[in-house]
């Protein structure tokens, strides 16, 4: 048996040598510290201690492709100016070339080209934490707070886009036989037959589809569907994208929970489902989209004296315009 001088040589003298704990924190991480109430307890449960795990466990993020299918439009970086006159084409104009001898040849107006103006919104962000806090933390704070605030600015454009995309009116299916949201019933989940119709209506205005976007609750109908499974393929030496589970009709099929639920109560459906898309591009390679930047994402980082905080900062500047709305068909299913 050991005695009492040789156990007490085996604790580290050293405070290098010393693993210290701490005891849990009942606050939020970024909350200001509160004074220690004395109080009376039993010693087993005043003695126990917490230690902190340096990582922490992220939460799921959304795929962020929607930036992928967008022209950008950078003109107004760099500059003073607020806005900018998007042109687009609306149909192939039908010029006059009939000629009579001798008589002066027809001339034809160009009445098949329109503008959208884009002004720009500017968007700014920030996250404080204290220096108490990030001080006494095991967690590094910081390095969160930077990822957080890229997290949240990313899905923030995201969601921007669909509600551009959403303001699509001419092109639009219906899961079953509806005819209309309002007459979605259950049952009316997406299906290939749904998806060859979206495509045929972009043909009609001859785009060439290129993307559809579903949410999960699609691609769980999708992958119960042998015709979709069968048929699905991904395209020889192609880039596999970020969601992208394959190709079908023509299409890269993306998911992300970006695409916005739909309910009966709230958004007058027949029955609850999600608006969905199939976006096509024009034989020069250009999406219906825009997103016009003043200002790109600019991260920044400073520490205030005064305050004694640390600051993440997010600015922005940008603007999304559907420019031709034709190249953009609505899919109106429901999730069962």
């Amino acid at each position: 048996m050991r005695t009492i001088q040789e156990l007490s040589s085996i604790i580290p003298v050293d405070e290098s040598e010393r693993q210290t704990f701490h005891l849990g924190a009942e606050t939020n991480a970024t909350d200001a510290a509160t004074a220690a109430a004395v109080s009376t307890t039993v010693l087993g449960t005043a003695a126990r201690m917490t230690q902190f795990t340096e990582a922490i466990a992220k939460a799921g993020q959304d795929f962020r492709y929607l930036q992928n299918i967008c022209n950008h439009n950078t003109q107004l970086v760099g500059t003073r100016d607020y806005g900018v006159r998007l042109f687009l084409e609306e149909a192939v104009l039908d010029v006059t070339q009939t000629h009579t001898e001798g008589a002066e040849r027809n001339f034809t107006e160009m009445t098949n080209l329109h503008y959208i103006d884009a002004a720009v919104t500017f968007k700014m962000g920030a996250i404080c934490i204290s220096k108490e806090i990030a001080s006494t933390s095991h967690i590094d704070l910081i390095e969160q707070a930077k990822y957080t605030i890229v997290q949240a600015t990313e899905k923030d454009i995201e969601e921007d886009i669909v509600t551009e995309l959403e303001t699509a009116s001419t092109n639009a299916v219906y899961g079953g036989d509806a005819t209309s949201y309002a007459t979605l019933a259950t049952g009316d989940v997406i299906t290939p037959d749904v998806m060859a119709d979206a495509r045929k209506a972009l043909r009609n205005y001859n785009f060439i589809p290129a993307v559809t976007v579903i949410h999960p609750e699609q691609e769980g109908a999708l992958i119960k569907d042998s015709q979709f499974v069968n048929a699905a393929e991904y395209g020889g030496r192609e880039v596999i994208l970020n969601g992208e589970i394959g190709k079908y009709v023509g299409t890269k099929i993306i998911v992300t929970t970006n695409v916005d639920a739909k309910t009966t109560s709230s958004d007058s459906w027949g029955a609850d489902g999600h608006l969905c898309f199939m976006i096509g591009k024009n034989q020069q390679g250009q999406w219906p989209a825009t997103l016009v930047w003043k200002e790109k994402p600019n991260y920044s980082y400073e520490f205030l004296k005064r305050w004694n905080n640390h600051y993440i900062y997010v600015d922005a500047a940008y603007d999304v315009e559907l420019v031709q709305e034709t190249a953009v068909v609505e899919i109106f299913v429901t999730d069962a």
